[in-house]
């Protein structure tokens, strides 16, 4: 089901707010960035002019004094200092209340007082927002100053659809918005108006050429256009870097009126002939391409794009089911079939996938705001620094990955960046620094939030620990066992309850909800220099690659991104369930799955082991048979065996039976947690 217009309109002010809200953090620190400062106008004047169009007044009433302060700001009349953008910010959130309902609540109308009242010092004798609206200028007249110096000439020619009233646009109020970039002339064309008879008032007939003098550019043309032009006629280009002489309006004026009949293209190549023989004197002007460049990217709803990948997985089952026949069929012509259907699924499955990634950049900039907001609520003064922003993973990863995120930089600026003052005496830097790095680890995404604070006082933990009776007085953990405590439920050191932190609820949260996404989270602190917080996410939750192993009648699953080697070895007896053996001339743990899942039936006296890497330390595990690499369609656990964190989900075989997806990391940590609860009894 396709989206209506307003819910587009909605989508596109909600990525115009993002990238709002990015351009002002980035003004934070660069306030003369004039790049930035013509963006942020833009944006908030398509917000404004959209708003209008599709009935949202309060919005556009709002915006109207944010627009004219950046207007300033662009000018040179206003200098940005960190009062105004921290207005600009709220007035950036209050817009995005706004835009849940046309209709505004009193409440919404006295908040948007609230914040205008506060921006009236920056107007100065400009119109206020909630002020009657000037009278509308007469086309050629100036509805705003501009700058003739950077102005350049451009052509339109504006074809509304038929249909455009029951979409909820008005053209005549596009027309309008153009008139706000600079000096506009029109030439409406009545071809094709039905008589009177047969005359359907709610459909649109008619169009525009368009003559536009503006210093805005044609990315703010096309802003106008932003919600219509996939299905409107709109076509536009530069006829000369400069602004007309006035006096050769006319002239242009009557090749508009008497080039009904001409192509945009043909209307356009004669008056940038005339411009480059009469006006410039100049070398002729290139003739640019006349084609209308193809859209960089389309929208479609996240729902169809689950459709589409819960689709691919099916037929990924099913080549599966295919393979297995051919495979035992002894058709050669067959097994060809099965091969090519193979190849075509597997780069199917990823270019479906690929379709869903987005880069973690897109939430760097909430995460900016966040750091900002907070240091002006704690007094304390850092920076945040988003690296490898163009790394991509799954967009339900990353949605579900912003809470997580959102406690870590908490807690980092909460308990572990200090004050300025005691950075000052510890020798530091008084801005202190968190940085978060996402990079590609095989088929897996490390995520490091690194922060150069004080660090975790462990005895202070362990001393907490205790009082908890998270530790027993004769227990000796290590420095990293003693860290991964504050993931426990209702685990705090803080001396005050905040309103940020201290009582006990996030970091266990945090790992839940990693965890949840088969990802990993491990802790690293050094006393006086910072902490580090690593995790680790698959790339998918919807297909992975994995290698099919056999245990009894069991078939299991191992993402094969864990995987690291093969090996095998012969046994007298039954093996413990964790024992050791030999790799790389190393010792390293062993786990046997049929012992850890007391599966049924005799154990044989040859295993094969497949050696996994986890938290950077080799780990194998034996199985009875390794089949061979799989690609597994990930089908969700039943909420019964939702609590049982070392299974992944489950995956449909080609013969239709069913094997268990294994989540390696977790697997590995029950079996040593279960040994060391046998050992100590």
């Amino acid at each position: 089901m396709s989206m209506d217009a307003a819910t587009l309109f909605k989508e596109e002010a909600a990525e115009l707010l993002a990238d709002l809200e990015q351009m002002l953090l980035e003004l934070e620190n660069d306030p003369g960035n004039a790049e930035c400062i013509g963006k942020v106008f833009r944006d908030i004047h398509t917000i404004k002019g959209s708003g209008a169009m599709f009935g949202y007044t309060e919005l556009a009433r709002f915006s109207h004094d944010v627009e004219t302060v950046f207007d300033k700001v662009r000018a040179g009349e206003l200098e940005l200092d960190g009062e105004l953008l921290g207005l600009t910010l709220a007035a950036k959130d209050h817009i995005g209340k706004l835009l849940s309902s046309p209709e505004a609540s009193p409440d919404d109308v006295a908040a948007s007082d609230e914040i205008l009242a506060r921006l009236r010092p920056y107007l100065g004798a400009a119109p206020q927002g909630d002020s009657p609206a000037p009278a509308k200028p007469e086309p050629g007249q100036d509805k705003r100053r501009f700058n003739p110096a950077a102005a350049k000439t451009y052509l339109l020619r504006y074809r509304p659809a038929a249909n455009t009233f029951l979409s909820g646009t008005d053209p005549l109020r596009l027309v309008d918005e153009l008139n706000d970039l600079g000096r506009l002339w029109c030439v409406f064309r009545a071809e094709g108006i039905p008589s009177l008879e047969t005359l359907d008032p709610v459909m649109v007939s008619g169009w525009w050429d368009i003559l536009l003098i503006s210093d805005k550019g044609l990315d703010a043309i096309h802003d106008v256009f932003i919600f219509v032009e996939d299905e409107h006629g709109v076509e536009m280009d530069e006829v000369r870097p400069e602004a007309i002489r006035g006096s050769d309006v006319p002239v242009f004026l009557k090749m508009m009126q008497e080039g009904g009949e001409k192509t945009f293209v043909e209307l356009r190549d004669e008056i940038a002939v005339w411009i480059a023989e009469k006006v410039s004197q100049r070398a002729p002007v290139k003739e640019k391409v006349a084609e209308t460049q193809a859209a960089a990217s389309i929208r479609v709803d996240s729902s169809r794009l689950d459709a589409l990948v819960n689709l691919v997985g099916e037929m990924v089952i099913v080549q599966s089911r295919l393979s297995q026949a051919a495979a035992t069929s002894g058709d050669a012509g067959l097994r060809s079939i099965a091969e090519d259907l193979q190849r075509l699924s597997s780069e199917m499955r990823d270019h479906t996938l690929g379709i869903r990634m987005v880069p973690i950049g897109s939430i760097y900039g909430t995460m900016r705001r966040l750091v900002r907001d907070l240091c002006q609520n704690m007094g304390k003064n850092v920076a945040f620094y988003g690296l490898g922003a163009q790394t991509e993973l799954d967009k339900n990863v990353i949605d579900q990955l912003k809470d997580p995120l959102v406690h870590i930089l908490r807690n980092s600026i909460d308990h572990g960046i200090e004050d300025p003052e005691a950075r000052a005496a510890a020798g530091k830097p008084q801005k202190g620094s968190i940085t978060l790095d996402a990079t590609h680890s095989g088929g897996n995404i490390l995520i490091t939030i690194t922060d150069d604070g004080k660090g975790i006082d462990v005895a202070r933990v362990k001393a907490k620990a205790l009082e908890k009776g998270l530790l027993a007085p004769t227990d000796t953990p290590s420095d990293k066992d003693i860290l991964n405590l504050i993931f426990a439920p209702g685990f705090s050191t803080a001396q005050a309850v905040t309103n940020v932190s201290g009582r006990g609820v996030g970091m266990d949260v945090v790992k839940k909800n990693i965890e949840s996404l088969r990802g990993t989270v491990d802790i690293e602190s050094t006393p006086g220099l910072g902490c580090r917080l690593t995790i680790r996410l698959p790339l998918t939750l919807a297909i992975i690659d994995g290698l099919q192993v056999r245990v009894g009648t069991e078939f299991f699953v191992l993402p094969l991104s864990a995987v690291e080697a093969c090996q095998e070895r012969f046994l007298e007896g039954a093996p413990p369930v964790v024992g050791s053996m030999e790799y790389k001339g190393e010792l390293i743990p062993c786990v046997s799955v049929r012992g850890l899942l007391e599966v049924p039936g005799q154990q044989p006296g040859y295993e094969r082991i497949v050696v996994t890497g986890v938290e950077g330390k080799w780990v194998g595990l034996a199985v009875d048979a390794v089949v061979g690499q799989q690609q597994a369609v990930i089908k969700p656990l039943s909420e019964a065996l939702g609590g049982v964190r070392f299974i992944a989900g489950t995956t449909v075989n080609g013969d239709g039976g069913v094997s268990v997806i294994l989540d390696v990391p977790n697997l590995i940590g029950f079996a040593f947690t279960r040994h060391k609860q046998q050992t100590a009894a």
